[in-house]
């Protein structure tokens, strides 16, 4: 169920939403030279962000702190976070297999957020497995990329790293 982040012991420095975090990465991959779909905002299915460089695609599942609709305190408690988590990557996984041409790019997108990063980084080593790139929004909107082992030169020569 929800939470109040006023309310949690270590409160999130800020909060962010599934919308916000897609425009951040459209902004993002935009700045690198991407041509980049609208984003999905609210309740639209499908990939979330679809981007193209070249012969390369980039494919992108975001997840936010808070609900679209939420109220401004309002953030996803513990036991939302590891399902959007999963949600997540299964996601990716069907995106991998419908779209997986080798030089595609899989992409999970969340909010810089300690609650979020702390349970990714307790499976990262099977993501990274995967080949799936982590983008981190900052508050400011900034984007870190964390590349899996061995896609590094390709984001790299993509301007992403």
């Amino acid at each position: 169920m929800p939470k109040s982040n006023s309310s949690l012991s270590n409160q999130d420095p800020f909060i962010m939403n599934e919308d916000t975090v897609n425009i951040a990465v459209v902004d993002f991959l935009k700045s690198k030279g991407f041509n980049c779909e609208p984003p999905l905002t609210g309740r639209q299915h499908g990939v979330d962000v679809k981007a193209s460089k070249g012969n390369i695609k980039v494919f992108v599942e975001s997840k936010g702190s808070q609900k679209n609709s939420a109220i401004d305190d309002e953030v996803f408690d513990h036991s939302q976070i590891v399902n959007h988590i999963a949600r997540q990557i299964h996601t990716l996984i069907k995106y991998a297999t419908q779209y997986g041409e080798k030089n595609n790019i899989f992409v999970l997108a969340n909010p810089d957020i300690q609650r979020i990063k702390s349970e990714y980084h307790r499976i990262d080593k099977m993501v990274e497995k995967m080949q799936f790139v982590f983008m981190w929004i900052q508050q400011d909107h900034n984007v870190v990329v964390e590349s899996p082992e061995g896609l590094e030169d390709q984001l790299y020569d993509l301007a992403l790293l």
